[in-house]
């Protein structure tokens, strides 16, 4: 291989690695726009379901509010509550505990 040769091999060598190279950066940068965009969307989605906060904290609200009254009739008339509501009751309060959690986190969305 004369030097002509040589110089021209070099060249198209160090022209290829530096196109290579500018291939993975462009890539790279498409990869992490593409990472933002998803994530841009899913924070969208649950923006929008996570003011669904209210409706837990009113189910769990107005169950609690019937089942006192509930409970209170039930006391007057000497008889009992039920075990199934008792779980019930349970539940309704997992609802007002989790929608209030939802409550302090939404203003982040």
């Amino acid at each position: 291989m004369n030097l002509r040769e040589q110089i021209e091999k070099e060249i198209t060598d160090k022209v290829m690695t530096k196109l290579a190279s500018e291939k993975v950066e462009l890539a790279l940068v498409d990869d992490l726009k593409e990472l933002i965009k998803k994530g841009l969307s899913i924070e969208k989605k649950i923006g929008g379901q996570i003011t669904s906060y209210n409706g837990l904290l009113r189910a769990g609200g107005q169950f609690k509010k019937q089942y006192s009254n509930l409970v209170k009739q039930a006391k007057d008339l000497g008889v009992p509550i039920p075990n199934d509501l008792k779980k019930l009751e349970e539940i309704a309060d997992g609802f007002v505990k989790k929608g209030e959690a939802l409550k302090k986190v939404s203003n982040l969305f």
